[in-house]
């Protein structure tokens, strides 16, 4: 997911968003109830990425932190208020760069489908609205080629992200997955970032079109009970 700074790890031309816009979205109340497949959440949990390559020192921290309502967000034509969703505090640190904070407001609609509401950006002290700078879902309930998915802001005709394979094993420095989907985000019409999403984990490794080493991958992850070692264990 690239952010905002460098651009924050969504955003399309009309033509190809409209599929995702063409029926209503409905959003239940149990909308902060995160099943998707390719990025579950749950209240309490958490992710811990690390760089390697010419990324080595990176660090993204992902911490779920409650649940709160969001008014204000569009999706075409709708508008949607008082939608209860969870509130993800990600922390994104880079050698000889300033950190990257911000907070993230995601809830599912009763399809399955999970969009960003408000995305909060600290050293902006920016807040910023679905249906403003970014209008598409983040990950689809059933993600197909050529699909909406992650995000990039801002999100217009040369700048946005969206499946390109799905169904395909991928295995980084701390553990093997299949039956995963790969996105691309376009920056400036140009294929930039490289994305996997993996059922049932989530994101599990970030790189880049023109340096497929410089990478950071999924190490740990769990919940406030329980942690789950995706990790080779190893000296730091």
């Amino acid at each position: 997911m690239k952010k905002k700074h460098v651009i924050l790890s969504v955003f399309i031309v009309t033509s190809l968003f409209v599929s995702s816009m063409a029926l209503a979205v409905e959003f239940g109340p149990n909308s902060a109830k995160i099943t998707n497949r390719y990025y579950p959440a749950t209240d309490g949990g958490w992710s811990y990425m690390l760089g390697a390559g010419n990324w080595a020192g990176r660090v993204t921290y992902i911490n779920v932190v409650g649940v709160e309502e969001v008014s204000g967000a569009q999706i075409g034509v709708q508008t949607f208020n008082n939608v209860k969703c969870l509130k993800v505090n990600m922390i994104m640190t880079k050698q000889n760069d300033e950190d990257d904070l911000i907070t993230i407001w995601m809830a599912q609609d009763t399809e399955g489908n999970l969009w960003f509401l408000k995305i909060y950006i600290f050293p902006d002290n920016e807040t910023i609205l679905l249906g403003t700078f970014f209008k598409s879902m983040f990950m689809p309930a059933v993600p197909t080629i050529g699909d909406s998915a992650s995000i990039t802001i801002p999100e217009d005709g040369n700048n946005y992200c969206e499946v390109v394979a799905v169904d395909i094993p991928i295995t980084t420095n701390y553990g093997s997955y299949t039956s995963c989907i790969k996105t691309n985000c376009i920056h400036n019409s140009t294929a930039d970032e490289v994305e996997y999403y993996c059922p049932d984990v989530g994101e599990v490794r970030a790189s880049t079109v023109s340096n497929p080493s410089d990478v950071i991958d999924l190490k740990e992850y769990g919940t406030a009970k329980e942690t789950r070692a995706v990790v080779i264990p190893m000296m730091e």
